[in-house]
């Protein structure tokens, strides 16, 4: 059987937290190193990259509609649009933030407010492959955090896997404390971590082979998100809040006419 070619691949690390250098860098850069060693094994190149959004600006989307009627990127010049190029840039994602009240950290909710562009009109993030991870100090509320990042990744993206850890002695049975070293500590945690690299960097391998292979869906199969094509929307227009054909007369709604 003749012997597959070589795939370089590139993995993305995004940590969602405003703690710089914490548990959640250190856990999202655990699973970017297994990542790397799966690389150098297989004789294939890997290239990671880390970005933590502890110093960054990331303003949440105002729902102004700018991006849509416009069919540009946000407005908002902060970090939000660099990184969202380098997730486009990348073959695979590590996607951490930490669970908070139940809840996934707001960071990772705000940022993924800001790729509507992206998702709606076009296909950059077309079966980018996502592994998500969370952590928390009691350990409760890490599946839901976990559902919420795969649920906000999945409309447009593909998440493949999901890690978690926790940072404080619970994880024995003891009352809480915080663990002498973190998550480092956590170790079934930080192999959950290393599984999410690994698996991010197995399917994002098979994904890139296959489109340079040319195994590809058929050109009217590649749609957007919303079920339209890129192209399509240059034969359109933006009329109250709503993209509709340019040879078609608008009409007004039901509604709209009995309100007047």
């Amino acid at each position: 059987m003749e012997k597959m070619s070589r795939v370089a691949v590139k993995i993305l690390g995004i940590s969602a937290t405003p703690v710089k250098g914490g548990n959640c860098d250190t856990l999202v850069k655990e699973g970017l190193q297994a990542a790397n060693e799966v690389g150098k094994v297989i004789g294939d190149e890997v290239q990671i990259e880390f970005v933590t959004l502890a110093d960054k600006k990331i303003t949440m989307c105002r729902h102004c509609q700018w991006c849509i009627e416009h069919r540009q990127p946000c407005k908002i010049k902060d970090d939000a649009i660099w990184i969202w190029e380098k997730v486009i840039e990348s073959d695979g994602l590590i996607l951490g933030a930490p669970t908070w009240s139940f809840n996934v950290c707001p960071l990772v909710t705000i940022l993924a407010s800001r790729m509507r562009y992206w998702g709606f009109f076009t296909r950059q993030l077309h079966n980018k492959v996502v592994g998500c991870i969370t952590l928390g100090f009691f350990g409760w509320g890490l599946e839901q955090a976990l559902d919420q990042m795969e649920n906000m990744t999945k409309p447009v993206m593909l998440p493949v896997a999901r890690g978690w850890a926790i940072t404080s002695t619970a994880a024995f049975g003891q009352r809480p404390e915080y663990l002498e070293h973190g998550v480092l500590d956590d170790k079934a945690g930080i192999h959950r971590a290393r599984l999410v690299g690994i698996r991010v960097v197995e399917v994002a391998r098979m994904i890139k082979y296959a489109t340079t292979a040319g195994i590809t869906l058929p050109n009217e199969y590649a749609l957007t998100v919303t079920g339209g094509r890129w192209d399509d929307t240059r034969e359109k227009e933006w009329v109250r809040g709503v993209w509709r054909d340019k040879d078609k007369p608008f009409r007004k709604s039901t509604s709209e006419v009995g309100d007047k």
